[in-house]
């Protein structure tokens, strides 16, 4: 039977917080909070300027359930709606300024936000919410909800509890928020004029009124992918939606704009947004920007600040979309379902026009903070880092990855049909063979299907998650080759699993790839995604709404070019006519930046003396360096790769056999026992890799509030728990952020040097072009020299000389048959 646990806390408290229900620990001590989530509660109070002893605490529910499950309060005789009685009578006794709701339950309960989820007895829409200063459901009190702290806790090896960093750090600036609510009683909300233009005189005053200003927010809207309206602010209390189009025609009323009063809105739209004095500040305004000139025809002349950007390189690890950055940085509670919950048969015009303007008064408010923020961070050698690096390094990326976009390749109709046809036909064949095997037509893309095939036909022991209830399995791509490395036994279950895999991939490489739509001008493109890692690597996905109507494109980085599927599925990608397509690629160049953090002057002198990869091969399985086989220098790659970053030797296993699958590469499958054995041989002859690189990382975050700075001046500060994890991502930072900032770099310089260069392409450590072929060796001259420029690694975290890094180039008329290109004759 459960205890009842009361309330407790100052009588007289300014704020109250509200967990949802007691668990072991508070039942057994008749006390809110008394657990590890009350100790970590205590300890983000004092962070936040006040004390446990000068705030109330208290729950929903005053019972603990039945295994911490809400549904089953009933079997003690209690109920969520007896608790939330009890709540109320507490929280009008005590007439707090603020209460700080803590979880889902505590969030539905006070606000009514929030929904219940009847499947798994709980509530959701905390992480919607979290952040937001709303009012109360009853009373007229200020309610901030926030994650309970129990979420950040997750068990680790040991019993010991362990924090997910990141979302400790949005849980303690809610909860100084809360404290500075509880100051006073009455709601501050940021005051705003939010107007529709209705004529072009509207748009004429509202220009005027803010002439003498040059920082304009700009946001739009679309429908069906198709711009309706765009809104400017200059400010954080004044915003104008702009209608682009008669929208109220679509619900068959009237507007009361003429026709010709769009014509004049859209000229002085031209006009004004065209001049090269006007700074634009945006979110993820690459979006807007493409959608206003491909739509509309308004050229944006300067985007001068993106939100998502800055975020993003401020604080990598953590989300940056606008409602996140507004949670964070702003007063404005949670408004993003206006715009969400629009619709044009039912919600009224003026609904998304009001929600435009918000969007764009409240990213005014966020650039404010933002470009605050930044002017605070000035790493050692980069004194003013917002400029030199922000500014300089990226948002030019915006430019570069909006014309990259707007590239794409042309596309063979020919290949491609002759692609589709042989793929099929080995997919037939494939599961012909396999049926052969089993003895019965398996889906390989059925987890239900496989998993029966696995672990009842074949009865191999179970892999996958732990759960309580014992193993859930697996038959994801990394649990079939570790079946099939370590215990799968027979022969012709290891060719299933082997058919399995390759069905899979042929799957894809088909439905993906091959058959992918292309856009309206029959071009293959994809959509960019600047911000995509934490290391600063962009990332590709397929065009889909709201950027096209429906998905069409390809994410070309995810299109490996090793192994016969990623060759054979770059064969129908071509050059334009009179054109040739160049790939311009850095060699080695991950490896390089580890040797130079490492100082090994020997391993870089191997670099430039020696094929490395066929060298670590030779360490690996004690042949000569004649008798090493692609197959042995595949593997020697990939463990070296995995060395310089400490990879365990279960993840080596995972990549040596999957990745051979995946580029056709004809090698026995590697056990863990045997990846752990090749791992140990690697560091015999490298020790400089642990001993220099990998130390003094840990040393630098140590020493510098988990942070590391590369050569370019990209700033991360990681948000994990210290340990191995951490330390491997930090093992991984430097190298991989400083290849693309560096080739990024090159791109930007590039684009300053050859007016009308074309870039189509950024492939991790390359660039592809589509250049005129008469301007192939005078191009090849100039990328030649970018992407061999000198990285000075001077003010770097772990301080070093200068690297070049020597690149090789190929050019063709098809993206697959690519010849190399003797860059020593044009240089």
């Amino acid at each position: 039977m459960s205890n009842y646990v009361p309330g407790q806390g100052n009588p007289s408290a300014k704020l109250m917080v509200v967990g949802e229900a007691p668990g072991a620990v508070e039942d057994q001590l008749l006390r809110p909070f008394a657990g590890p989530s009350g100790n970590l509660l205590n300890e983000l109070l004092e962070e936040a300027g006040t004390h446990r002893r000068e705030v109330y605490v208290t729950n929903v529910v005053k019972y603990r359930p039945p295994q911490n499950d809400l549904r089953r309060l009933d079997q003690i005789g209690h109920s969520v709606e007896e608790g939330m009685v009890q709540l109320w009578e507490e929280i009008n006794a005590l007439k707090p300024n603020c209460i700080l709701a803590l979880g889902n339950l505590s969030l539905k309960a006070l606000t009514g936000m929030g929904t219940y989820i009847k499947k798994s007895g709980k509530y959701s829409g905390i992480l919607t919410w979290r952040g937001s200063i709303l009012r109360a459901m009853q009373g007229d009190y200020k309610v901030l909800p926030t994650i309970h702290p129990a979420a950040l806790l997750r068990s680790g090896d040991t019993e010991e509890k362990v924090l997910s960093y990141s979302s400790r750090l949005y849980i303690l600036n809610d909860i100084k928020r809360a404290v500075a609510q509880s100051q006073f009683r009455e709601f501050r909300l940021p005051p705003r004029t939010l107007e529709i233009a209705r004529s072009r005189v509207d748009v004429w005053r509202f220009l005027e009124k803010y002439k003498h200003l040059k920082k304009v927010s700009v946001d739009i809207e679309v429908l069906a992918a198709i711009p309706v309206c765009i809104a400017l602010s200059f400010n954080t209390w004044h915003a104008m939606s702009i209608p682009l189009m008669d929208i109220w025609a679509l619900q068959n009323k009237e507007s009361g704009i003429a026709d010709h009063e769009f014509d004049y809105m859209w000229q002085m739209l031209m006009e004004f947004l065209g001049q090269p004095d006007i700074q634009v500040i945006g979110q993820n305004f690459k979006f807007d920007d493409e959608k206003l000139r491909r739509a509309c025809g308004i050229v944006v002349k300067n985007t001068w600040f993106d939100n998502m950007m800055a975020a993003h390189t401020l604080h990598c690890e953590l989300p940056r979309s606008q409602a996140f950055l507004t949670s964070i940085y702003t007063d404005e509670p949670y408004y993003k379902d206006e715009g969400k919950e629009f619709n044009i048969k039912k919600s009224p015009c003026e609904q998304l026009l009001y929600y435009n303007a918000k969007d764009a008064v409240v990213a005014f408010e966020i650039h404010e903070q933002l470009y605050e923020a930044m002017g605070e961070i000035n790493p050692p050698g980069f004194p003013n880092w917002r400029q030199s690096f922000f500014f300089d390094h990226v948002m030019p990326l915006h430019d570069l990855y909006r014309d990259m976009e707007d590239e794409g390749f042309p596309v063979d109709e020919e290949k491609r049909k002759e692609l589709i046809k042989d793929y099929e036909q080995k997919i037939v064949d494939a599961k012909r063979e396999l049926e052969a095997i089993v003895g019965w037509d398996v889906n390989p893309n059925s987890p239900k299907q496989v998993g029966l095939l696995l672990y009842k036909d074949f009865a191999l022991p179970a892999r996958g998650k732990r759960t309580p209830e014992g193993i859930k399995t697996s038959t994801d791509e990394d649990t079939l080759t570790a079946l099939q490395a370590n215990v799968c036994k027979k022969p012709e279950h290891k060719r299933a699993i082997d058919l399995i895999l390759k069905l899979r991939g042929w799957h894809k490489a088909l439905g993906t790839y091959i058959k992918a739509a292309c856009d309206f001008d029959g071009r293959m493109r994809t959509s960019i995604q600047i911000c995509g890692t934490e290391t600063g690597r962009s990332s590709n996905k397929k065009q889909e709404a709201p950027v096209r109507p429906f998905k069409m494109g390809l994410a070309f980085q995810t299109m490996s070019k090793h192994g016969e599927m990623g060759a054979e599925l770059r064969k129908m990608f071509i050059a334009e006519p009179g054109h040739s397509i160049m790939e311009f690629d850095l060699s080695q160049a991950e490896a390089r930046v580890v040797a130079l953090l490492g100082r090994s002057e020997e391993t870089l002198r191997l670099f430039n003396t020696t094929d490395i990869h066929k060298l670590t091969s030779t360490w690996l399985f004690n042949f000569p360096m004649n008798q090493i086989s692609k197959e042995m220098r595949f593997v020697g790659k990939t463990c070296r790769h995995a060395g310089n970053y400490d990879m365990r030797k279960r993840r080596l296993m995972e990549i040596i056999n999957t990745d051979a699958k995946k580029y056709n590469i004809d090698i026995s499958p590697v056990s863990e026992w045997k990846a752990g054995k090749m791992l140990d041989t690697f560091h015999e002859f490298s020790p400089w890799i642990r001993e220099v690189f990998h130390k003094e990382i840990v040393q630098a975050l140590q020493e510098n509030n988990l942070t590391l700075v590369n050569p370019f001046g990209r700033v991360r500060q990681f948000c994990d728990h210290w340990g191995d994890e951490l330390w491997r991502e930090a093992y991984a930072q430097i190298p991989q952020s400083t290849i693309p900032d560096h080739i990024r770099r090159a791109a930007i310089n590039l684009r300053r040097r050859v007016p009308g260069i074309r870039i189509i392409l950024e492939a991790h450590d390359a660039l592809v072009f589509m250049t005129p072929n008469h301007l192939i060796e005078p191009h090849a001259r100039i990328i030649k020299e970018e992407f061999e420029t000198p990285i000075d690694f001077r003010h770097c975290t772990l301080s070093r000389g200068e690297l070049i890094i020597p690149c090789e180039a190929k050019f063709g008329q098809n993206y697959k048959q690519l010849n190399d290109l003797d860059l020593k004759q044009v240089a």
